[in-house]
């Protein structure tokens, strides 16, 4: 069994002197996996929800409040929320699986906007709110797994969706080019 206070010595250490936390690592890693292949009953799952508790731990490790539960809560605090995560997305694929076998297939829609104003009006947006816009849009991501993908707090992903949605409403409200009969810009 670890000592909680030396526990949370070796934590505090590790914001100076990031190797300390490897004695945290290797304190509670194994009942971290464990409890976790219980839960989920897949051993690669497991892993790598550890692995991403460990790594969501080192990046927090400034931030932990010792308020009596110490670290090993704590991590076990981690590891049930990316549980939550991993839980709730087995069930929208499951749901998703479900539904897709009992509708009648449809066409899938193209990869890129057919529409060429709206192409032009994609075009005039960041990168960043390109990519959070689209992931709603098209492959349906909530702003949870938006941030996940984007590697972005949910926040960003609140304030960028707005952002991308103003400008992309200011792009395709805006007057055409005029065209010439053979489709091209009139000069």
């Amino acid at each position: 069994m670890v000592d909680p206070d030396a526990d949370v010595r070796t934590l505090r250490r590790s914001v100076a002197e990031p190797a300390a936390f490897r004695g945290v690592f290797e304190a509670h890693h194994p009942a971290i996996r464990r409890y976790l292949h219980h839960r989920t009953g897949d051993p690669a799952v497991a892993e790598e929800l550890a692995a991403e508790t460990f790594a969501r731990a080192f990046a927090a490790r400034d931030r932990f409040a010792d308020e009596g539960a110490g670290v090993r809560a704590w991590l076990f605090a981690i590891a049930t929320n990316l549980l939550r995560d991993e839980l709730r997305a087995r069930t929208r694929r499951r749901a998703l699986a479900e539904r897709l076998r009992h509708e009648p297939a449809r066409s899938v829609a193209p990869p890129v906007p057919t529409d060429p104003e709206l192409a032009a009006a994609l075009r005039t947006l960041r990168r960043d709110e390109l990519d959070a816009l689209l992931l709603l849009a098209w492959a349906e991501l909530s702003y949870d797994e938006i941030a996940t993908a984007t590697a972005v707090p949910v926040g960003t992903v609140r304030s960028r969706l707005p952002r991308a949605r103003t400008r992309l409403r200011a792009a395709l409200a805006a007057d055409p080019p005029a065209l010439t009969p053979e489709g091209s810009p009139a000069r």
